[in-house]
């Protein structure tokens, strides 16, 4: 009961909001869904997809059981292309499941997509796979990357292998330029990019110093030399950490899954320091995204409970909203069964979310296109 006069006092606080901040004029109501877009999917196996990513006027979204990346136009909402050239598709687990990652670079056609083994380069123009750059031969898909502009590259990280380990490519020539072996880490999560510090900044599942989650810090310059390595460490608690982004000022958000009987987190890090500056009691997240044009965090939860306590079934799929500037969160929206991935277009004030087949009021499986304000 508690948990319900929450939920309805904060959508009712965010109607009652003036701006949405950030320097943004844009008025701040609660997000709908304004339309599913139809993806070709099944039930058996349920719809599988992993990371998106939206630019340029289009969403992509790693699709396997089309063993495809997705594409839609977010200005007519319709899926527009499935770009094929090999993906793995669905496997025995998602370790061995592809595409996964994706990691678009803005300004061009190309987006960098991890598969089983290898990270492919699709030209998203010419809707093909243009390239392949081999990185295990272990059979375990590459997963989340991030992209660094600053030096030309991109980090992706490889959390099946034993042990885990994060690849650095050059943009430029196409070949990896470095290796970062976590040698006591239990896998690794999301990465992002801090042009601020210079730094790659990255979830590690755990540790025996943190078994149950930290934030990894790694200087860029000292990919650039080739030898690069850990430089700060973060522990975060009891948090299984998933999803991370970059917020205003100094912020920075890490989603939580953490395990049955643990309560449901999420925490807003001072990224320089480790201080913890906000924690909530929402979760079971994976990626998560910062929209500056809203100035609002998405965090689709398909692990979220009623109890607010983490388990192992009886999920309540909801997307939430993280209001930036007050730290806070705002919105609670129901969503599709297997939420996982989240992709906004700031343009168009749309956030994408895939969801699965099954629940009664999303049956179908697709793509969710939310208002983000």
């Amino acid at each position: 009961m508690q948990r319900q006069l929450l939920l309805a006092l904060t959508l009712g606080a965010s109607i009652l909001l003036a701006s949405c901040g950030g320097g943004s004029d844009v008025t701040s109501t609660a997000p709908t869904i304004k339309t599913t877009v139809a993806v070709p999917n099944s039930a058996t196996p349920p719809f599988s997809f992993d990371i998106s990513y939206a630019g340029s006027g289009k969403y992509f979204l790693a699709d396997r059981n089309n063993a495809a990346v997705d594409v839609v136009d977010t200005k007519s909402n319709t899926l527009i292309a499935q770009i094929k050239g090999g993906f793995t598709g669905v496997g025995a687990t998602s370790d061995t499941s592809g595409p996964d990652g994706l990691v678009g670079i803005p300004g061009t056609n190309t987006i960098y997509v991890g598969d089983v083994n290898a990270v492919k380069i699709v030209d998203v123009a010419a809707q093909q796979v243009v390239g392949t750059i081999p990185i295990s031969t272990a059979g375990h898909r590459v997963d989340e990357g991030c992209y660094d502009p600053d030096d030309n590259l991109v980090m992706f990280s490889s959390p099946g292998e034993a042990p885990p380990f994060a690849t650095f490519i050059s943009t430029k020539t196409q070949a990896i330029v470095a290796k970062l072996t976590f040698a006591t880490s239990s896998g690794l999560e999301a990465c992002v990019y801090d042009s601020k510090s210079k730094s790659f900044i990255v979830n590690n599942d755990g540790t025996p110093a943190n078994p149950e989650g930290e934030v990894n810090v790694i200087a860029a310059s000292s990919v650039v030399a080739g030898t690069p390595a850990v430089s700060k460490v973060f522990p975060l608690g009891t948090c299984a950490p998933t999803g991370l982004d970059l917020g205003p000022n100094n912020d920075m958000l890490v989603g939580c899954d953490p395990p049955a009987g643990k309560p449901l987190i999420t925490l807003i890090l001072d990224r320089t320091t480790g201080a913890t500056l906000a924690k909530f009691p929402f979760g079971g997240v994976d990626q998560i995204t910062y929209d500056p044009v809203s100035n609002r965090y998405f965090l689709p939860a398909r692990h979220e409970t009623s109890s607010g306590t983490a388990a192992s079934s009886g999920f309540t799929p909801i997307l939430g909203v993280v209001d930036a500037s007050t730290r806070t969160l705002i919105d609670q929206l129901p969503v599709g069964t297997g939420v996982h991935s989240v992709a906004v277009d700031g343009a168009s004030g749309q956030a994408y979310v895939p969801f699965q087949p099954g629940a009664a009021a999303f049956p179908n499986g697709g793509i969710l296109v939310v208002t983000t304000h």
